[in-house]
């Protein structure tokens, strides 16, 4: 697949469309729910947001952006073309998400643009506000180059700028737990552990018997999982995959930095490194200037295999009777967990990349 059409910025959604210059509509889609509250309450802060209808008319009075038309690009991200030409990109979050959260994201962003590391940029003067109880952050949209254009090896380089990162110090307004899917929780990925042992939970609570031993299992390997604690931290980027960066003709630009902070570097990083076609070169890139420890060699096996987990235990909350099947193939999520950790640390030995 093309880099360029990874780009979740440029995506357009079906079922979205405007109505008019400044009023957007949706189909109707249903907000998928489960039998358990805990777990549906995740649902909502993922897939939930109030007052879509009227964020054009926010923008107005908040920013003075005249909106000619709004375009959705993920749950709460829209990009944003104004009257006079220019872009942006919007993301409104949950009102579960503590207004709190969204300033240490403004922090990260303008610590990244003060140190000129390729990020997106924070609208001038006050980007964030609150729409409906629900935090907004207005960036400046950032455009990607034709293939043709771009660098060479455009994931060794995503791999160098995680390095680089890594290195960089943590921003004082957002030195913050950091590394989780903040879909799932804040924090690492020891919180995300967590957070799922606490679906399963009240999964076997408000649903007693229903596939009662494959959520044992589940939540036995939740226990026995690796969340990276103790390993070396760094100021991370909660989830670099290449959907969340905008290759342009200078090199890759990230976007997308809601709950970066401080986190295990490799924990941080699981999510490409399962990547089939991603990682290798990801990793190449990274360890231009970054050394693996023996301790994140030795766990990377393990780290990958909680990354796998989590969604499995995710996709289990969402639909309960498949736990079953869930719990039996955990061997061989382990046993893919393994194989791709030892083809990623086989790589490092051989001949870097140009």
């Amino acid at each position: 697949m093309p880099l360029e059409s990874t780009v979740r910025q440029e995506a357009r959604v079906p079922g979205w469309t405007t109505s008019s210059p400044t009023r957007v509509r949706h189909s109707i889609l249903a907000v998928p729910s489960s039998p358990v509250p805990e777990f549906d309450a995740v649902l909502r802060r993922m897939f939930h947001r109030d007052g879509v209808d009227t964020l054009p008319a926010h923008l107005e009075r908040a920013h003075g952006i005249a909106v000619a038309k709004i375009t959705k690009l993920d749950v709460g991200v829209f990009k944003i073309d104004q009257d006079d030409g220019a872009v942006l990109v919007v993301r409104m979050f949950s009102a579960a998400r503590p207004f709190a959260a969204a300033q240490g994201d403004l922090a990260v962003l303008r610590h990244l643009a003060e140190l000129d590391f390729p990020a997106e940029r924070p609208l001038q003067g006050s980007p964030l506000t609150q729409h409906e109880g629900q935090a907004v952050l207005v960036t400046e949209f950032v455009k990607s180059a034709p293939k043709a254009e771009q660098p060479p090896h455009p994931i060794v380089r995503l791999g160098a700028g995680i390095g680089r990162l890594h290195g960089l110090p943590v921003p004082h307004d957002a030195d913050r737990p950091a590394g989780a899917l903040h879909h799932f929780a804040e924090g690492t990925m020891s919180d995300e552990l967590r957070a799922a042992a606490s679906w399963l939970d009240a999964l076997a609570k408000h649903t007693p018997g229903v596939a009662a031993d494959g959520v044992t299992d589940l939540r036995a390997a939740l226990d026995d999982s690796d969340g990276g604690d103790g390993l070396p931290e760094a100021f991370v980027h909660p989830d670099p995959v290449p959907k969340n960066a905008i290759f342009t003709a200078e090199g890759p630009v990230l976007i997308d930095w809601t709950s970066a902070g401080r986190g295990p570097r490799l924990a941080s990083m699981t999510l490409v490194l399962r990547s089939k076609w991603a990682a290798r070169p990801l990793l190449k890139g990274y360890t231009k200037s970054v050394t693996l420890t023996a301790d994140e060699r030795e766990r990377l096996a393990g780290l990958l295999f909680s990354r796998a987990l989590i969604d499995r235990v995710f996709r289990v909350c969402c639909k309960p009777e498949s736990a079953p099947a869930a719990a039996k193939r955990l061997s061989t999520l382990r046993r893919d967990s393994d194989k791709q950790a030892e083809l990623l640390l086989a790589m490092l030995a051989s001949p870097p990349f140009p």
